[in-house]
């Protein structure tokens, strides 16, 4: 199946041969566009708990897990695309990341006296390993096939609002590949910086082939139909998930790799994780029903994003099941090893609306399925059942009508071409587990690019997730704990609701943003290990949350931004987290974009 895959791809780079062959003579265009910002970050009550020492199980050092009452910190990020393009045939992108998140001074010791060191060090903010102060992450080309487009490479990944497949921003490609090219390029500044309050991080990055084609579109043209026009995108991608790694953590019948054999890549592609994803998409950018309230932002978009994984073996490392032994429990009931791969789905569907002043957006996904390792958690090899969820729905009304703000009367300043003021109330779900050790796996963070609020799940319920699944689950399968559990700044097993006023100030590109979260846990555990148990409390709520933001614009290049939050500590947030009843930040960011 790969294979042909791969020779689809190549038959239709070669279908560009004939039109570069008549195509007159061009020059190469190069460009580059990108970002850098430097957030500081103020944070009191980050997770406060008693401190406790640890022994890490791989070198039997002591590991000490700080109590901590505050933190303050800066960080950098660069991020350059350059892009060079060939007329409208082709387009080769490329993203270079420098200093990503890497904490300002020297945190890793490289000068033994502070006080007068000269050098500094590449720390992430989260931990781990230093980092390389430059490093490419996304490559990618883009070509027009006669009957559609290809994109072959590293590419951002990204569906919908976010919630599965989140690009982290974007600038020369727009990361969701189903915009109608009727609707214009948004700012580089709302692609880089599109959150209300916090910033992109991660972002989701696929080894990826992906064919779009519009099919009433091919079909017109083959008829010689004056109109050639469609709403219907159909796509589909294969993306390399895994290839297995080169050297595991513990011995199995491959430990090292003889220089010049290829064949140790992998054993026979039975260890390898394949993914195919379908793409379906209704777009019309100018829906105007009856020809009543017309208007640019009138969008109806509709559409269905199916993925399946699969891999003929799972076992974590990957690591060779030795006949006889057991793997925990599935069932209800302790069974033989017996690696049975993995067959994972996704469905996840999305719309947006907007008609006249009303908007509306939300996104759904369910994930199912069986896998054999792959969650590395309690146990390494461990046959799963996935049943995950999770759901966003935004409503909102927006106002265009300069008459109705005093202020901008008052000032005297003439109508801008853009919203005045936005009322948005936004409702979110992420599945939680009342036991994660047993055969139902039903607890995942939505992506942490995804931001809500500023505090409640970017940072505490971040720091208790990694302290929950993190050291007491060291090990040489998982020598930083179970990290597939961790929400890095994700909503995970919570509900919540969020209404927000947007107030476009008169003064320039300013805007004053206002949030009240609210959000309960969605499912406390039994047993087990998790960061809420029903022994422990009856309530369900985390807490309550207050956000503001003043964000302002310097001729489209420059952006400050200063936000402020302050959570009040619900009843199941007390229960995990009983030495503290707030917690408040102060957080900015000054960023200039090109």
């Amino acid at each position: 199946m790969r294979n042909l895959i791969v020779c689809a791809a190549g038959l239709a780079a070669l279908s560009l041969q004939q039109r570069v062959a008549r195509a007159d003579l061009q020059e190469l265009k190069w460009g580059v566009e990108g970002f850098y910002r430097a957030r500081q970050v103020y944070l009191t009550n980050l997770a406060r708990e008693d401190r406790y020492v640890l022994t890490y199980p791989l070198n039997g050092e002591e590991f000490v897990v700080p109590e901590i009452r505050r933190t303050s910190y800066l960080t950098h990020r660069l991020q350059v695309m350059p892009q060079v393009r060939y007329g409208d045939l082709a387009k080769l992108t490329v993203q270079v990341d420098a200093l990503k998140d890497v904490l300002w001074g020297d945190n890793n010791g490289v000068s033994a006296a502070p006080l007068f060191g000269t050098d500094t060090s590449n720390q992430y903010y989260l931990g781990g390993e230093e980092q390389d102060s430059v490093v490419v992450r996304r490559a990618w080309l883009e070509f027009n096939a006669k009957l559609g487009v290809m994109r072959v490479g590293r590419m951002p990944s990204h569906w919908g609002l976010g919630l599965l497949a989140n690009g982290g921003g974007s600038a020369w490609m727009d990361p969701d590949p189903t915009r109608p090219p009727e609707l214009p390029q948004r700012k580089s500044l709302d692609n880089f910086f599109d959150d209300d309050f916090g910033d992109n991080h991660f972002g989701s990055t696929a080894d990826r082939i992906l064919f779009l084609t519009k099919p009433i579109t091919v079909f017109k043209t083959i008829r010689h139909q004056k109109d050639t026009s469609s709403k219907l995108l159909l796509g589909y991608g294969y993306s390399v998930i895994s290839e297995a790694p080169l050297l595991s953590a513990e011995p199995f019948e491959r430990e090292f790799r003889p220089f010049g054999q290829q064949g140790f890549i992998s054993r026979g592609r039975r260890d390898d994780v394949d993914e195919h994803i379908l793409i379906a998409v209704w777009n019309d950018p100018f829906w105007q029903p009856g020809g009543r309230l017309s208007r640019d932002t009138d969008e109806l978009r509709v559409g269905f994003y199916g993925v399946m994984r699969r891999s003929k073996e799972g076992s974590t490392n990957p690591s060779r099941v030795i006949p006889g032994t057991t793997c925990g429990t599935f069932e209800g009931e302790t069974v033989p090893c017996k690696d049975t791969g993995s067959k994972v789905w996704i469905g996840d569907v999305w719309y947006r609306f907007r008609y006249g002043p009303f908007f509306s957006e939300a996104e759904a996904l369910k994930i199912g399925g069986t896998t054999f390792g792959g969650v590395p958690f309690p146990f390494k090899n461990v046959k799963k059942k996935a049943d995950i969820d999770g759901a966003v729905a935004r409503f909102a009304f927006v106002s265009r009508d300069p008459a109705t703000d005093p202020l901008r009367q008052l000032v005297g300043i003439e109508p801008y071409e853009r919203d005045l003021w936005e009322l948005e109330l936004e409702l979110g779900h992420a599945s939680g587990d009342d036991e994660l050790e047993d055969e139902d796996f039903k607890q995942r963070a939505l992506h942490p690019d995804f931001n809500v609020g500023l505090i409640l799940f970017e940072e505490v319920l971040r720091e208790l997730s990694a302290r929950t699944y993190g050291p007491p689950f060291f090990s040489e399968e998982n020598p930083e704990g179970a990290k597939g559990l961790m929400s890095n700044g994700g909503v995970v097993n919570a509900n919540y609701l969020m209404p927000k006023l947007r107030y476009h100030l008169p003064w320039g590109e300013t805007k004053f943003i206002a949030g009240l979260l609210l959000a309960w846990v969605d499912t406390l555990a039994d047993t087990g290990t998790a960061m809420f148990y029903s022994d422990e409390t009856d309530s369900k709520k985390l807490g309550t949350e207050l956000d503001m933001a003043l964000k302002t614009e310097f001729n489209g290049h420059m952006e400050l931004s200063v936000e402020g939050g302050w959570l009040w500590y619900g009843d199941a947030l007390q229960s995990a987290l009983p030495n503290a009843d707030h917690s408040f930040s102060l957080q900015s960011r000054l960023a200039f974009i090109f």
